[in-house]
């Protein structure tokens, strides 16, 4: 009992600090964003948030299953048509439930900063919880079919995406409409969403009896992993597992024959990764709203911080030849060329898509600021490369060396690197954009271009 009151008071503490910071941070924006413009994309922020928040847990679902169990439920589940029913109904209620207690806190954060009422952020935060249950409900059907299914269900994450990226255009061309709360229909929508995710949940209870243990035991080994990786806070190394079941996932891949030989083969083969995922440079392409949203708004030089962080984000699964030539350590001696130019090669393709990206940004910082083409190209250029150089460090990071001298703490002894693989990445981006925020119009870009490539250089050449 000492312990559930410790948390409950741990919560409530820690619960009201948040909302109090929430509600000040409403206040100031009410006075601060006072242009149509800028009222006009905090009233519609919400929407995209949840949207892209709906993209990404439904995207989870479908990795993990969404129905999935323990390899030590695996192991004892023989491979044979029975009815497992009485076994994986509890799961389906379990994930349509799980995803919607994940996506309200975001809702409800997100209509509290955009100034909603209590009513409207109510019922905005029910109808999100509700669309995220329903969603992972109809993804339950799609279980059955296998991965490479053409169910409908897996249209979801995408044109949850599309909508994100509709909203965004909205707010760069300026036209997004005025919304002060979730609508006159909320009540109707959030019921209809609830009955919905009711439904599918029901419907699904006589589908589990067709999942077949190569159905539910992928996803259920993906988790021991992914809790390693979170338990040592090595994100690479999550992003390693994630990148293995994906690969298992889809089983085998076209062989493409031929191309160039040297260090240019690294490079070919990363343009046919790209050509079997292209909803890769869809993406990529596709976020270029973000920075001519942010100028659409009177942003600044703030564009370049979110143009780094973009670059940043995107540029991850783009690097897959890099982290594997920086963890494979024996794959790298099979090759007859020095370490630092083998790595080197893994970064032209990504180095080029970001340096194509930051120029495309180019034209929202001429849009926000007014500067001529001569000041905002190599702005762009510098920012596209300070998000290489900071996927570069995230991928190329050391996991934790226990055989270090360690910090005591009360879980055990801790490595000295082991916290700072959080910020990894990130104190690189930041490196890059100092010189970009204190002389924009000086020697900042080549400053911090100069910076970028010194970090790449390092990266690559490192043992």
């Amino acid at each position: 009992m000492q312990d559930v009151y410790i948390w409950l008071l741990a919560a409530a503490m820690l619960g009201s600090m948040l909302v109090s910071v929430l509600v000040n941070v409403s206040h100031l924006s009410d006075q601060a964003c006072t242009a149509a413009d800028c009222a006009a994309a905090r009233g519609i922020a919400p929407w995209i948030l949840v949207g892209a928040a709906l993209a990404g847990a439904w995207s989870v679902a479908r990795l993990v299953g969404p129905v999935a169990v323990s390899p030590g439920v695996a192991g004892w589940m023989v491979p044979t048509p029975l009815d497992r029913g009485s076994l994986l109904r509890a799961r389906v209620w379990g994930a349509g439930l799980l995803a919607a207690v994940v996506l309200a806190p975001v809702a409800a954060s997100a209509a509290t900063l955009s100034g909603y009422g209590v009513r409207s952020m109510v019922w905005f935060t029910l109808g999100a919880a509700g669309a995220a249950a329903c969603g992972v409900g109809a993804l339950v059907h799609a279980q059955p079919f296998g991965p490479g299914s053409r169910h409908p269900a897996v249209l979801l994450g995408p044109l949850s995406l599309a909508a994100v990226a509709v909203g965004l255009t909205a707010i760069a061309t300026s036209t997004a409409p005025t919304l002060d709360g979730a609508g006159g229909y909320a009540a109707w929508a959030t019921g209809a969403l609830w009955i919905g995710a009711l439904a599918l949940a029901l419907r699904a209870r006589p589908l589990t009896a067709r999942l077949r243990r190569a159905d539910v035991a992928p996803g259920g080994a993906l988790m021991p992993g992914v809790g390693g990786a979170l338990a040592a806070l090595d994100l690479a190394l999550m992003f390693d597992v994630l990148v293995a079941h994906g690969t298992r996932r889809r089983g085998a891949a076209r062989p493409v024959r031929g191309g160039p030989a040297g260090l240019a083969a690294l490079v070919w083969r990363d343009v046919v990764r790209l050509r079997r995922s292209p909803g890769r440079l869809l993406l990529l392409v596709g976020s270029l709203l973000v920075p001519y949203a942010v100028a659409a708004v009177g942003g600044g030089i703030v564009v370049v911080v979110v143009e780094v962080l973009v670059c940043f984000g995107l540029v991850l699964p783009l690097l897959v030849s890099l982290r594997v030539l920086t963890r494979s350590q024996g794959m790298v001696r099979i090759f007859p060329t020095p370490l630092a130019p083998t790595r080197a090669a893994a970064l032209v393709v990504p180095g080029v898509l970001l340096i194509g990206h930051g120029l495309a940004s180019a034209g929202a910082l001429h849009l926000t600021t007014g500067w001529t083409a001569a000041g905002v190209v190599p702005l762009g250029l510098a920012a596209g490369l300070a998000g290489l150089a900071a996927g570069t460090r995230w991928v190329t990071g050391r996991p934790p060396d226990y055989g270090r001298p360690l910090v005591s703490s009360p879980a055990g002894g801790v490595p000295t690197n082991l916290y700072g693989s959080v910020f990894r990445g990130f104190d690189v981006a930041l490196l890059g954009v100092l010189p970009l925020l204190f002389q924009p119009l000086g020697n900042g870009p080549l400053l911090s271009m100069l910076l970028s490539l010194g970090v790449l250089a390092y990266l690559c050449g490192r043992k």
